[in-house]
């Protein structure tokens, strides 16, 4: 099934519904439906990445390195480090990150707004930081 459709301010708007081309019996049908529905998108904590990562390493007998698990995720080896550096966090963040269920908070608390906390070596204070950080997620 293909769909067929322009879009944009200036297209008819007859052409804001995608015509759907199939064939049946060799003969091209063509027939007219609204655009199916797309699912909201889910988002997974980077945590999650990075503690996968970490169970691959230790359990592929192939992957040793993380150039190896770079190579077989298709990203740069500094990006694999980067997301394996979540893994310091201390684990009453990490277990407050994984407990996140509100979509706009677990794509709120994106690999990149983390790193500022790997940074942090007291305990104490990354929590502290942490709090502020959970503080300032869009409701």
């Amino acid at each position: 099934m293909m769909a067929i459709h322009c879009t944009g301010p200036d297209a008819p708007w007859w052409q804001a519904f995608p015509v759907y081309k199939t064939l049946q019996d060799r003969r091209v049908v063509f027939r007219w439906e609204r655009p199916p529905a797309e699912p909201e998108r889910a988002y997974a904590s980077p945590l999650l990445e990075a503690r996968r990562y970490a169970s691959i390493l230790k359990s592929d007998p192939f992957v040793k390195t993380q150039a190896d698990l770079a190579r077989e995720m298709g990203v740069s080896r500094v990006r694999i480090t980067q997301i394996m550096n979540l893994l310091r966090l201390t684990p009453e963040v990490q277990e407050r990150l994984l407990w996140l269920e509100d979509q706009k908070a677990v794509r709120f608390f994106s690999e990149h707004r983390l790193r500022p906390l790997n940074q942090i070596e007291d305990p104490k204070r990354q929590v502290r930081e942490f709090q502020k950080l959970l503080a300032e997620v869009p409701r």
